[in-house]
C-alpha cells in the first residue's frame, strides 16, 4: 500500500491513473520463480551442446522458415541490435548464413546450415532430456499434453503481443537517446 501511496502523492492532480499490476500472491510467487528457475535449466541444457538459449531460439525460428529480421526481432522478444549479435555469432561459428534474397536485392535471408541443424538437434535433445528427467519426478511422467497446451497459449500471445508502454522502455527525453553517425 505504501507504493500506491507514494504514487498517488506524486501523480496528485496529473490525470493519470494508477499502473495496473496482477496481484502477487504466493502461488504467483511460486510461479514466477518456477519460471526463473526452468529458464536457467533450459539455459544450462543448451549451453552443454555449445549454444546459448537465445541462440538456441534464434536457429529454432529460423530453422522453421524464412522471416524478417524485424519479425525474428519481434518474436523472440529481443532489439533489432540484439539480433544482429545472434545472427554475427551464429554466422561466425558455421551455424547460419546470410544469402541475398534475389526479389530484393536489400534483402537478406538467414538460412540454417547443416551444421546449424546439428547444434539444434543437439540442444533439442539436451532441452527433451532435461524436462523428461524434471517430469519423471512427479506425478506427470509425459509432459506432451502440457507443451501442447502452452505451445498454443504462446501462440495466441505472439498472434498479439502486448507493446510496452514508453514509460516501461526509457525515457522519452531526445537527449537520452543513441545517436550514430551515418555510413554514407
Amino acid at each position: 500500500m505504501a507504493i500506491r501511496t507514494a504514487w498517488r502523492e506524486n501523480r496528485m492532480g496529473t490525470g493519470d491513473e494508477p499502473p495496473v499490476t496482477p496481484e502477487i500472491d504466493d502461488d504467483m510467487r511460486l510461479g514466477l520463480r518456477l519460471l526463473a528457475k526452468l529458464a536457467r535449466i533450459a539455459e544450462q541444457a543448451c549451453q552443454s551442446t555449445g549454444v546459448s538459449l537465445p541462440q538456441y531460439r534464434l536457429l529454432s525460428e529460423i530453422a522453421a522458415g524464412p522471416s524478417r529480421a524485424s519479425d525474428l526481432a519481434n518474436r523472440l522478444g529481443v532489439s533489432r541490435p540484439t539480433l544482429t549479435s545472434l545472427v554475427n555469432g551464429l554466422e561466425h561459428t558455421g551455424l547460419l548464413v546470410r544469402t541475398p534474397v534475389k526479389s530484393d536485392r536489400r534483402g537478406i535471408a538467414l538460412c540454417v546450415t547443416d551444421e546449424g541443424l546439428g547444434a539444434l538437434s543437439r540442444a533439442e535433445t539436451a532441452l527433451a532430456g532435461r524436462l523428461t528427467s524434471l517430469a519423471s519426478r512427479t506425478h506427470i511422467p509425459d509432459v506432451t499434453d502440457l507443451a501442447r497446451h502452452m505451445s498454443g497459449v504462446l501462440a495466441q500471445q505472439a498472434a498479439s503481443p502486448e507493446k510496452p508502454k514508453r514509460d516501461e522502455r526509457g525515457s522519452g527525453d531526445p537527449k537520452f537517446k543513441l545517436r550514430f553517425p551515418s555510413a554514407g
